[in-house]
């Protein structure tokens, strides 16, 4: 019987081949094995795996740094577009929870 994966070993194992920088989970060969809804499933978890990385990528006390500090820190990462827009859509979803937008 095969292995059951769970989702949090898939997820490290797709943040392990995007750390790597293994082009395997795009490579046009491997996904042409996979059907529409497989590769939307890819998809979602390089999707998700990236947001694990670049979240990882800047964990530290920011308590005890300054506004300043922190946005050089958050600047030097090579996931900042990532961290940013992420951050946006956060600050989107709040506004409409307590209906300051439509």
């Amino acid at each position: 019987m095969a292995k059951k994966w769970t989702k949090e070993e898939v997820m490290r194992l797709f943040e392990l081949l995007i750390e790597s920088s293994t082009p395997i989970i795009s490579h046009q060969e491997f996904r042409k094995h996979l059907s529409r809804n497989e590769n939307l499933f890819t998809n979602q978890v390089i999707r998700e795996a990236n947001g694990n990385i670049a979240y990882r990528s800047v964990d530290c006390d920011v308590l005890n740094m300054s506004d300043e500090d922190f946005w050089a820190f958050i600047d030097k990462t090579r996931y900042n577009d990532l961290i940013e827009d992420n951050a946006a859509v956060a600050i989107l979803k709040m506004a409409e929870k307590l209906n300051l937008i439509n």
